[in-house]
């Protein structure tokens, strides 16, 4: 390593001249209203993005400013209708051996180990030998699962859009679960529930690439996580039954109520799920999966938000302003 990052996206100010290395999030050749191309590009490092634009010498550089290449940039912060731009001046690509790649992704705040070890506890804790299998299949015996969970983001970027971030979101929408099935009794099946927590996103780890930005794969465009949700359920059920590991065939119903759980989650049809919720089991996991996604990415918004006061700007997904609480207050100050 040989190039400090000494730079950060979320501390660049208005007028601060720019000088360090980061990694291209996006990157894409557009016409301005004069005919001339401009690049379009968001920076990223590991304390969030900045948008930048480069708008001379296109088509020298537009071949190497490229997604997910570590680049050296000069140029100037500056306010573009009140958001922060860095327009570009000089860039130049990096190897990897040249800088500190953990200065450039995003990570969580838990420890991923400590966040799947509550995980496993939750595997151990389920009763019915059926539904316990399949998941211990999965979660624990399935060592190169468990290692793309330890690294994947929940999202590219709506919620726990960081790397451990789907693993977090798991234990995290689990326990609520946990809470639920004790509140309701007999009206629910725990072990269902937990399922669901497990498994409603578990195809994340194929749709979506992270070993540098975040992005769709093409197996993740074309089939989606849903859809690879069931498929690996069906899989597994078969591994189970040729392996031995249970003294009977995987109920058929049983296997059913899984896929339907994993394939409601979304709540609605034009939400992207192929079926509503019938089930109880399938109704509580896509309210509390929506619960728990929302919680994460308004947080996420406050706490990054650097506009002075109590009101954040305007979250253009949820098209409102956001009141900040002290912790949000705290967290500006400092």
């Amino acid at each position: 390593m040989d190039i400090q990052k000494n730079q950060f996206a979320k501390q660049l100010k208005d007028q601060e001249m720019v000088s360090s290395p980061f990694l291209i999030k996006y990157s894409a050749v557009q016409v301005g209203k004069t005919g001339k191309p401009y690049m379009n590009l968001v920076l990223m490092d590991r304390t969030g993005e900045v948008e930048a634009r480069i708008w001379e010498d296109v088509p020298q550089v537009a071949n190497h400013a490229v997604q997910d290449a570590f680049v050296m940039i000069d140029g100037k912060c500056q306010l573009f209708q009140g958001r922060k731009q860095v327009v570009i001046k000089k860039i130049q690509v990096l190897r990897e051996d040249q800088i500190e790649t953990k200065d450039f992704i995003a990570e969580g705040t838990v420890d991923v180990e400590s966040e799947y070890q509550k995980l496993v506890s939750y595997v151990d804790s389920m009763e019915d030998p059926d539904y316990k299998t399949l998941a211990r299949s999965i979660l624990i015996e399935d060592e190169s699962i468990v290692q793309l969970l330890k690294k994947a983001p929940a999202a590219k970027s709506v919620h726990h859009a960081y790397r451990g971030g789907l693993l977090e979101h798991m234990v995290s929408i689990t326990g609520m679960l946990d809470f639920i099935s004790g509140h309701y009794g007999r009206l629910v099946c725990r072990d269902l529930l937990f399922l669901g927590g497990f498994f409603h996103d578990i195809g994340k780890i194929w749709e979506l690439s992270y070993d540098r930005t975040t992005d769709y794969t093409t197996e993740g465009r074309l089939i989606g996580h849903l859809v690879m949700g069931v498929e690996l359920i069906e899989r597994k059920v078969h591994e189970i039954h040729s392996k031995g590991s249970l003294p009977h065939p995987f109920p058929e119903e049983k296997k059913l109520l899984i896929k339907h759980v994993i394939l409601a989650h979304h709540g609605r049809l034009e939400y992207g799920s192929p079926k509503r919720p019938k089930c109880l089991e399938a109704l509580i996991v896509h309210m509390i999966d929506d619960l728990d996604s929302k919680v994460n990415s308004i947080s996420q918004f406050v706490k990054n938000d650097e506009n002075p006061g109590r009101w954040t700007g305007l979250h253009r997904h949820y098209e409102r302003f956001f009141y900040k609480p002290d912790w949000a207050m705290e967290n500006f100050e400092n």
